[in-house]
Protein backbone atom coordinates (compact mmCIF):
# COMPACT_ATOMS: atom_id res chain seq x y z
CA UNK A 1 0.00 0.00 0.00
CA UNK A 2 1.38 3.40 -1.02
CA UNK A 3 0.20 6.75 0.18
CA UNK A 4 1.39 10.30 -0.45
CA UNK A 5 1.22 12.58 2.57
CA UNK A 6 2.49 16.04 3.35
CA UNK A 7 5.40 16.38 5.82
CA UNK A 8 3.30 18.13 8.44
CA UNK A 9 0.78 15.27 8.31
CA UNK A 10 3.57 12.73 8.58
CA UNK A 11 4.95 14.43 11.65
CA UNK A 12 1.55 14.23 13.32
CA UNK A 13 1.28 10.58 12.28
CA UNK A 14 4.67 9.73 13.76
CA UNK A 15 4.18 11.58 17.04
CA UNK A 16 2.08 9.79 19.62
CA UNK A 17 2.42 12.85 21.85
CA UNK A 18 4.25 16.14 21.90
CA UNK A 19 6.56 14.87 24.62
CA UNK A 20 7.41 11.34 23.49
CA UNK A 21 8.89 10.50 20.09
CA UNK A 22 7.95 7.37 18.18
CA UNK A 23 10.59 4.78 17.32
CA UNK A 24 10.54 5.85 13.66
CA UNK A 25 10.88 9.53 14.54
CA UNK A 26 13.86 8.72 16.76
CA UNK A 27 15.42 6.66 13.97
CA UNK A 28 14.96 9.49 11.48
CA UNK A 29 16.75 11.82 13.89
CA UNK A 30 19.65 9.37 14.09
CA UNK A 31 19.83 9.24 10.29
CA UNK A 32 19.63 13.01 10.12
CA UNK A 33 16.46 13.30 8.03
CA UNK A 34 13.84 15.93 8.82
CA UNK A 35 10.43 15.33 7.17
CA UNK A 36 9.51 19.02 7.28
CA UNK A 37 12.33 19.89 4.86
CA UNK A 38 10.78 17.86 2.01
CA UNK A 39 7.84 18.88 -0.15
CA UNK A 40 6.39 15.39 -0.53
CA UNK A 41 6.77 12.01 1.16
CA UNK A 42 5.63 8.67 -0.29
CA UNK A 43 4.73 6.18 2.44
CA UNK A 44 4.17 2.42 2.32
CA UNK A 45 2.80 0.27 5.13
CA UNK A 46 2.96 -3.28 6.45
CA UNK A 47 -0.29 -5.24 6.72
CA UNK A 48 -0.23 -4.26 10.39
CA UNK A 49 -0.55 -0.61 9.23
CA UNK A 50 2.91 0.16 10.58
CA UNK A 51 5.20 2.18 8.34
CA UNK A 52 7.34 0.06 6.01
CA UNK A 53 9.10 2.79 4.04
CA UNK A 54 9.32 6.52 3.51
CA UNK A 55 10.39 8.14 0.26
CA UNK A 56 11.58 11.70 0.79
CA UNK A 57 11.02 13.35 -2.56
CA UNK A 58 13.07 16.29 -3.83
CA UNK A 59 12.13 16.01 -7.52
CA UNK A 60 10.64 13.33 -9.79
CA UNK A 61 14.10 11.83 -10.34
CA UNK A 62 15.75 12.61 -7.02
CA UNK A 63 14.66 11.21 -3.67
CA UNK A 64 15.78 9.25 -0.59
CA UNK A 65 14.31 5.86 0.31
CA UNK A 66 14.26 4.79 3.96
CA UNK A 67 13.00 1.33 4.96
CA UNK A 68 12.04 0.21 8.47
CA UNK A 69 11.57 -3.09 10.28
CA UNK A 70 8.03 -3.63 11.52
CA UNK A 71 9.32 -2.68 14.96
CA UNK A 72 10.05 0.80 13.60
CA UNK A 73 13.82 0.32 13.71
CA UNK A 74 15.70 1.57 10.66
CA UNK A 75 16.47 -1.07 8.03
CA UNK A 76 18.09 0.76 5.12
CA UNK A 77 18.62 4.12 3.47
CA UNK A 78 19.48 4.85 -0.13
CA UNK A 79 19.52 8.08 -2.15
CA UNK A 80 18.41 8.17 -5.79
CA UNK A 81 19.55 10.76 -8.33
CA UNK A 82 18.43 10.85 -11.95
CA UNK A 83 16.55 7.62 -11.18
CA UNK A 84 19.80 5.82 -10.31
CA UNK A 85 21.42 4.72 -7.06
CA UNK A 86 23.77 7.53 -6.07
CA UNK A 87 25.94 8.21 -3.04
CA UNK A 88 26.17 6.15 0.18
CA UNK A 89 23.76 3.28 0.95
CA UNK A 90 23.44 1.68 4.39
CA UNK A 91 21.61 -1.43 5.63
CA UNK A 92 21.23 -2.14 9.36
CA UNK A 93 20.42 -5.15 11.47
CA UNK A 94 17.38 -4.69 13.67
CA UNK A 95 19.72 -4.33 16.66
CA UNK A 96 21.03 -1.13 15.04
CA UNK A 97 24.43 -2.46 13.97
CA UNK A 98 25.64 -1.91 10.42
CA UNK A 99 24.82 -4.76 8.03
CA UNK A 100 26.04 -3.44 4.68
CA UNK A 101 27.55 -0.13 3.53
CA UNK A 102 28.40 0.73 -0.08
CA UNK A 103 28.54 3.70 -2.44
CA UNK A 104 27.25 4.35 -5.95
CA UNK A 105 27.96 6.86 -8.64
CA UNK A 106 24.85 7.12 -10.85
CA UNK A 107 24.12 3.41 -10.63
CA UNK A 108 27.70 2.12 -10.64
CA UNK A 109 29.10 0.79 -7.38
CA UNK A 110 32.37 2.46 -6.44
CA UNK A 111 34.80 2.35 -3.54
CA UNK A 112 34.44 -0.29 -0.82
CA UNK A 113 31.35 -2.40 -0.26
CA UNK A 114 31.49 -3.65 3.34
CA UNK A 115 29.25 -6.33 4.84
CA UNK A 116 29.09 -7.09 8.56
CA UNK A 117 27.93 -10.05 10.59
CA UNK A 118 25.25 -9.50 13.20
CA UNK A 119 27.88 -9.83 15.95
CA UNK A 120 29.67 -6.79 14.46
CA UNK A 121 32.55 -8.71 12.86
CA UNK A 122 33.35 -8.22 9.20
CA UNK A 123 31.66 -10.55 6.70
CA UNK A 124 33.01 -9.33 3.36
CA UNK A 125 34.85 -6.37 1.85
CA UNK A 126 34.63 -5.77 -1.88
CA UNK A 127 37.01 -3.06 -3.09
CA UNK A 128 35.56 -2.10 -6.48
CA UNK A 129 38.52 0.12 -7.36
CA UNK A 130 41.21 -2.50 -6.63
CA UNK A 131 39.03 -5.44 -7.83
CA UNK A 132 39.71 -7.10 -4.48
CA UNK A 133 37.39 -9.28 -2.37
CA UNK A 134 38.03 -10.44 1.20
CA UNK A 135 35.65 -12.74 3.08
CA UNK A 136 35.77 -13.41 6.83
CA UNK A 137 34.94 -16.23 9.24
CA UNK A 138 32.41 -15.61 12.02
CA UNK A 139 35.28 -15.02 14.46
CA UNK A 140 36.53 -12.13 12.30
CA UNK A 141 39.59 -13.90 10.84
CA UNK A 142 40.06 -13.77 7.05
CA UNK A 143 38.44 -16.63 5.14
CA UNK A 144 39.33 -15.84 1.54
CA UNK A 145 41.12 -13.08 -0.34
CA UNK A 146 40.98 -12.62 -4.09
CA UNK A 147 42.35 -9.95 -6.41
CA UNK A 148 41.21 -10.06 -10.02
CA UNK A 149 44.18 -11.16 -12.10
CA UNK A 150 46.24 -11.45 -8.92
CA UNK A 151 46.60 -13.42 -5.71
CA UNK A 152 44.15 -16.00 -4.33
CA UNK A 153 44.33 -16.91 -0.63
CA UNK A 154 42.19 -19.30 1.44
CA UNK A 155 42.44 -19.54 5.23
CA UNK A 156 41.58 -21.82 8.12
CA UNK A 157 39.32 -20.26 10.74
CA UNK A 158 42.33 -19.82 13.07
CA UNK A 159 43.83 -17.37 10.55
CA UNK A 160 46.48 -19.70 9.10
CA UNK A 161 46.65 -20.31 5.35
CA UNK A 162 45.02 -23.31 3.71
CA UNK A 163 46.35 -22.49 0.26
CA UNK A 164 48.02 -19.58 -1.49
CA UNK A 165 48.27 -18.66 -5.15
CA UNK A 166 50.77 -15.80 -5.59
CA UNK A 167 51.10 -14.49 -9.16
CA UNK A 168 54.49 -14.59 -10.85
CA UNK A 169 53.16 -13.36 -14.19
CA UNK A 170 49.85 -13.46 -16.08
CA UNK A 171 49.87 -17.25 -16.49
CA UNK A 172 52.05 -18.52 -13.64
CA UNK A 173 51.49 -18.75 -9.86
CA UNK A 174 53.53 -19.88 -6.89
CA UNK A 175 51.28 -22.43 -5.15
CA UNK A 176 51.38 -23.57 -1.51
CA UNK A 177 49.07 -25.78 0.56
CA UNK A 178 49.16 -25.98 4.37
CA UNK A 179 47.88 -27.94 7.34
CA UNK A 180 45.93 -25.98 9.94
CA UNK A 181 49.05 -25.87 12.15
CA UNK A 182 50.90 -23.93 9.42
CA UNK A 183 53.03 -26.81 8.12
CA UNK A 184 53.56 -26.73 4.33
CA UNK A 185 52.03 -29.75 2.58
CA UNK A 186 52.82 -28.80 -1.02
CA UNK A 187 54.88 -26.12 -2.75
CA UNK A 188 55.10 -25.77 -6.51
CA UNK A 189 54.11 -23.72 -9.53
CA UNK A 190 50.98 -23.49 -11.62
CA UNK A 191 51.66 -22.61 -15.25
CA UNK A 192 48.62 -22.18 -17.52
CA UNK A 193 46.59 -24.23 -14.98
CA UNK A 194 49.10 -27.11 -14.95
CA UNK A 195 50.73 -27.89 -11.60
CA UNK A 196 54.51 -28.36 -11.44
CA UNK A 197 56.91 -29.37 -8.69
CA UNK A 198 60.64 -28.91 -9.29
CA UNK A 199 59.84 -28.06 -12.93
CA UNK A 200 58.13 -31.43 -13.53
CA UNK A 201 54.38 -31.96 -13.96
CA UNK A 202 53.15 -33.02 -10.56
CA UNK A 203 51.80 -36.51 -9.93
CA UNK A 204 50.39 -37.22 -6.51
CA UNK A 205 47.83 -36.27 -3.89
CA UNK A 206 47.51 -33.05 -1.94
CA UNK A 207 46.06 -33.86 1.48
CA UNK A 208 45.80 -31.22 4.20
CA UNK A 209 44.74 -31.77 7.82
CA UNK A 210 43.02 -29.91 10.63
CA UNK A 211 44.69 -29.83 14.04
CA UNK A 212 42.29 -32.59 15.17
CA UNK A 213 43.76 -34.95 12.55
CA UNK A 214 40.79 -34.86 10.16
CA UNK A 215 41.23 -34.07 6.46
CA UNK A 216 40.61 -30.44 5.55
CA UNK A 217 41.42 -30.72 1.83
CA UNK A 218 41.96 -33.54 -0.68
CA UNK A 219 42.73 -33.63 -4.40
CA UNK A 220 44.69 -35.87 -6.75
CA UNK A 221 46.92 -34.57 -9.53
CA UNK A 222 47.96 -36.62 -12.59
CA UNK A 223 50.36 -35.10 -15.12
CA UNK A 224 49.79 -31.69 -13.57
CA UNK A 225 45.98 -31.62 -13.67
CA UNK A 226 43.19 -32.70 -11.33
CA UNK A 227 41.74 -36.16 -11.77
CA UNK A 228 38.92 -37.93 -9.90
CA UNK A 229 37.19 -36.88 -6.69
CA UNK A 230 38.21 -33.83 -4.69
CA UNK A 231 36.76 -32.23 -1.56
CA UNK A 232 37.32 -29.80 1.29
CA UNK A 233 35.77 -29.32 4.76
CA UNK A 234 34.93 -26.52 7.12
CA UNK A 235 36.39 -26.75 10.61
CA UNK A 236 32.97 -27.83 11.96
CA UNK A 237 33.15 -31.03 9.88
CA UNK A 238 30.68 -29.86 7.22
CA UNK A 239 31.68 -30.16 3.57
CA UNK A 240 32.86 -26.92 2.02
CA UNK A 241 32.90 -28.27 -1.51
CA UNK A 242 33.20 -31.51 -3.45
CA UNK A 243 33.54 -32.43 -7.10
CA UNK A 244 34.94 -34.65 -9.79
CA UNK A 245 37.40 -34.32 -12.66
CA UNK A 246 37.67 -36.61 -15.66
CA UNK A 247 40.54 -36.39 -18.12
CA UNK A 248 41.59 -33.15 -16.47
CA UNK A 249 38.19 -31.48 -16.91
CA UNK A 250 35.67 -30.65 -14.24
CA UNK A 251 32.45 -32.62 -14.62
CA UNK A 252 30.79 -31.72 -11.34
CA UNK A 253 31.22 -29.18 -8.52
CA UNK A 254 29.07 -28.70 -5.43
CA UNK A 255 29.64 -25.94 -2.89
CA UNK A 256 28.10 -25.65 0.61
CA UNK A 257 27.45 -22.96 3.20
CA UNK A 258 28.84 -23.40 6.71
CA UNK A 259 25.37 -24.46 7.91
CA UNK A 260 25.48 -27.44 5.54
CA UNK A 261 22.98 -26.13 3.00
CA UNK A 262 23.96 -26.20 -0.67
CA UNK A 263 25.29 -22.93 -2.09
CA UNK A 264 25.48 -23.93 -5.74
CA UNK A 265 25.88 -26.89 -8.11
CA UNK A 266 27.81 -26.65 -11.35
CA UNK A 267 27.11 -29.59 -13.68
CA UNK A 268 29.29 -29.63 -16.79
CA UNK A 269 27.64 -32.76 -18.20
CA UNK A 270 24.17 -31.23 -18.23
CA UNK A 271 25.52 -27.69 -18.66
CA UNK A 272 23.55 -26.37 -15.71
CA UNK A 273 24.26 -24.03 -12.81
CA UNK A 274 21.87 -23.85 -9.84
CA UNK A 275 22.27 -21.59 -6.82
CA UNK A 276 20.59 -21.32 -3.39
CA UNK A 277 20.78 -18.86 -0.49
CA UNK A 278 21.72 -19.81 3.10
CA UNK A 279 18.05 -20.48 3.90
CA UNK A 280 17.84 -23.14 1.20
CA UNK A 281 15.80 -20.99 -1.17
CA UNK A 282 16.67 -21.26 -4.86
CA UNK A 283 18.06 -18.11 -6.51
CA UNK A 284 16.61 -17.51 -9.94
Amino acid sequence: MTKYILPILLVSLLCSSCKKKTVIESELNLIGLKPETFKLIDTTFYDSKKIRSLRFIKTKTEYIDVFFYESGKKKSIGPIKKNQCHNKYIDWYENGKDKWTREYFYGKQIGKSIEYQENGNLKQINDNDKKEITEYWQNGNPKMKFIEGGLQYFYYSNGNFLDKYDPINKTEYLVKFFNENGKIVFSGNSKSNILYKNNDKYNGKIICFFNNGKISHFEEIINGVNEGKFYSYYGNGILKFEGDYKNGKEVFYKCYFENGKVNFIRDAKNKTFTQWNEKGEIIK
